[in-house]
């Protein structure tokens, strides 16, 4: 087990250690250009190709969809009863507390601790909280609801494509596969170091709301991944990759809204920074359980009938 999450956090640390050097050295990282690419190309690309390539299932989209919602719910109404409890500013921390970071964190995980075939259902969960985060998070930060916002988001018509092609069966041309394989294969490294230089230039402003935002997202994390665990009856893979997207930090684009609409940005910022160093720290614990959660909820689907689990399972074998 030891070497297991050696291998899994290793590389992740070294990634994310390259792009935090980048951004303090002299050289230095583009990070708005990155991140632009990153979102309107590799992201949509990455989407398309894996749920494709794989031949993901619709009930595999609903279920990883649903479960991000459901996160997603709880995580937001326990952090609006703390929020209202402690008298916190509702519209600077609520977006932080309720929305993960999926993807830089958290898929470079699901990939390295569930094996390839784990990043399609990592992928399913990842874009349903992607689309959150940039249509209620920034309509939470902005104060108003533009539905706009959505048709304006490039993962919405790579989802559209996969749903397309899953339901029809259109081929694919190649070009179009190998295309998309390229280019979504860059995401993940970039995201992380986006990552580590995105924490290079945040400041921790002001220490107690960072550490209560940063403690909250983590518990509310873990509270929603068993709740969704629970009411979606979940087993194997499936509930061990929820468990492990469900409890990343705070997502870092929820501090560009706060900045852009003025909203606490530099407690914000804080946040992300003392959340994603707990999660660093808490890494190999919360690694362990979701492989832990993984393994006993799959022997006792393997020990059933017939589960929900072995519609998902019986077509993704996973190399750890």
């Amino acid at each position: 087990m030891l070497m297991q999450m050696v291998e899994i956090l290793g590389p992740i640390s070294i990634i994310t250690l390259i792009g935090f050097l980048m951004g303090r050295s002299s050289v230095g990282l583009e990070t708005r250009t990155l991140s632009t690419v990153v979102i309107l190309v590799a992201t949509p690309a990455l989407i398309f190709h894996t749920l494709i390539s794989m031949q993901v299932t619709p009930d595999t989209i609903r279920t990883m969809g649903g479960a991000a919602l459901v996160c997603i719910s709880v995580s937001g109404l326990l952090g609006l009863a703390a929020l209202l409890w402690l008298g916190g500013p509702i519209r600077s921390f609520l977006p932080a507390l309720m929305m993960p970071n999926s993807g830089n964190m958290g898929l470079p995980l699901v990939v390295l601790a569930f094996g390839p075939d784990g990043l399609r259902l990592g992928i399913a969960y990842f874009f349903v909280v992607a689309l959150m985060q940039h249509t209620l998070g920034m309509w939470i930060y902005s104060g108003s609801i533009n539905p706009k916002t959505l048709l304006r988001q490039p993962l919405i018509y790579s989802v559209l494509a996969v749903l397309v092609v899953t339901f029809t069966g259109v081929p694919v041309p190649s070009v179009i596969l190998v295309a998309t394989d390229l280019l979504g294969g860059m995401m993940i490294p970039a995201m992380l170091m986006l990552l580590g230089a995105s924490l290079a230039t945040l400041e921790v402003a002001d220490l107690r709301p960072a550490l209560l935002v940063a403690l909250g997202r983590l518990l509310f994390g873990l509270a929603s991944a068993f709740m969704a665990i629970t009411i979606l009856g979940l087993q194997g893979p499936v509930a061990g990759i929820v468990f492990l997207l469900s409890t990343m930090p705070t997502a870092i684009v929820i501090y560009v809204f706060a900045e852009r609409f003025q909203q606490n940005a530099k407690q914000v910022a804080g946040s992300v920074v003392v959340s994603t160093a707990l999660t660093f720290i808490c890494l190999p614990l919360l690694v362990w359980a979701a492989l832990t959660i993984s393994s006993e909820t799959g022997a006792a689907a393997r020990g059933a009938p017939h589960s929900q689990t072995e519609t998902f399972t019986d077509s993704t074998r996973f190399g750890h």
